[in-house]
């Protein structure tokens, strides 16, 4: 057990942010305690629970614990050790609610949502229990009398197992975010790298008029065409690539958007396609969401172009609607198109999934359906679809309601 008390203010040392880089750097075993903040005005209760707990030890450490003796002296522990496991929290002190004013700042001005917070009071009706616990994020309010040596350890005890947990937790996150990043930036310097070659060939085809003698002799020009094929093809999968990686990133800023807005812009990027084939567009009104708007985007011009795309001897019709489902927004996208055998569903969405056109003859990679789904997941929500050959295809998609 190690005891240290405050006697002086102790300088701010920076925001609570750097709490989950400093575990991400240290090794479980090399922490040799844990932190236990004491805030109360009488002197008598720092004694007594140091006494309680002098032998409790947890996942082989002891406890280290420091004290403060008014509000203000904890905050400046809490701005200067933001590794504290738990606080033992008086109710009253300086006022009568200084202890909660300090739960108020652990977890909206530090916003450290880690510390276990434990109140306790000796006047047990100034702050309703039911109301604290809620209001106040508290993990746990008792009353002095109530806190026997055993019910001690036993609170201590389950507040140690939640915060362990959580740092755990949050290291896992934080590591798994950094290797996603890394991912998608392997992802986009390997695309850049084989992308400007390729630009410069595609460049150089194009100056290539393969139906001119002069430049092109008849023996050569069908293994050019086949080349110029491939170019465009290898084009196309690294555009595809790009398109990818960029879906569904950790650090995409959410907000409110209106889906209805968003399918004017995909009109406008798929006009064209639309002139083209003479596609009809029927969508009904459509709910906002909290979302990635470049994202969402993305998704329903996605789909709305493959509509297009696999209707074959007639107009493209394209339904769009929406409703409410368990907490979820449940969307379709239903198209006339040739449909899609039973046996491909499952696949359908792999990012190395081939479509053979229905002829058996296997064309290009399928990247947009898998942009999809990333896409969907990012969200929370989940993509599938309903299809019969001849009949067209419906896809069902879901986003959680906005907060």
């Amino acid at each position: 057990m190690v005891e240290r008390k405050l006697s002086e203010a102790a300088p701010e040392q920076g925001e609570y942010s750097r709490l989950l880089a400093d575990y991400a750097q240290l090794d479980g075993a090399s922490k040799d305690h844990w932190k236990v903040l004491i805030v109360d005005d009488e002197d008598e209760i720092h004694v007594v629970t140091r006494l309680a707990l002098q032998d409790f030890h947890f996942g082989g450490r002891h406890l280290e614990f420091i004290s403060a003796y008014s509000a203000e002296q904890a905050r400046s522990v809490l701005r200067a050790q933001p590794d504290i496991a738990i606080i033992l929290l008086d109710v009253v002190m300086e006022t009568d609610d200084a202890g909660l004013a300090i739960a108020r700042f652990i977890r909206q001005e530090l916003g450290n949502h880690f510390i276990r917070i434990i109140l306790r009071t000796g006047q047990p009706g100034i702050a309703p229990e039911r109301r604290v616990l809620k209001v106040y994020d508290i993990n746990d309010y008792r009353a002095k009398t109530e806190l026997t040596q055993d019910r001690l350890f036993s609170v201590i005890y389950t507040a140690l197992s939640s915060y362990r947990d959580l740092i755990a937790l949050a290291r896992s996150r934080h590591q798994l975010i950094g290797l996603v990043n890394e991912i998608e930036q392997l992802s986009h310097l390997a695309a850049r790298d084989l992308q400007l070659p390729l630009v410069d060939i595609v460049s150089s085809k194009r100056k290539i008029d393969l139906d001119d003698p002069s430049v092109v002799p008849e023996a050569l020009r069908q293994d050019l065409g086949e080349i110029f094929c491939n170019i465009d093809h290898m084009h196309s999968a690294l555009n595809k690539l790009v398109a990818l990686t960029s879906a569904g990133r950790f650090n995409e800023v959410r907000e409110t958007v209106d889906c209805n807005a968003v399918i004017s812009d995909v009109l406008v990027n798929l006009r064209q396609q639309f002139e083209t084939s003479h596609a009809n567009l029927h969508c009904d009104t459509l709910p906002s969401l909290y979302a990635s708007r470049r994202q969402i985007v993305q998704l329903f011009q996605n789909l709305i172009s493959n509509a297009i795309r696999y209707t074959e001897g007639r107009a493209p019709e394209i339904h769009i609607s929406a409703q409410s489902y368990e907490r979820n927004w449940l969307f379709s996208v239903a198209d006339n198109g040739r449909g899609i055998e039973a046996e491909h569903h499952s696949g359908l969405f792999n990012l190395f999934h081939r479509d053979n056109g229905g002829s058996g003859v296997t064309r290009e990679s399928g990247v947009g359906l898998a942009i999809c789904e990333k896409i969907v997941r990012w969200h929370g929500g989940k993509i599938w679809l309903d299809s019969e050959p001849g009949k067209g295809s419906t896809f069902f998609f879901t986003i959680p309601l906005a907060k």
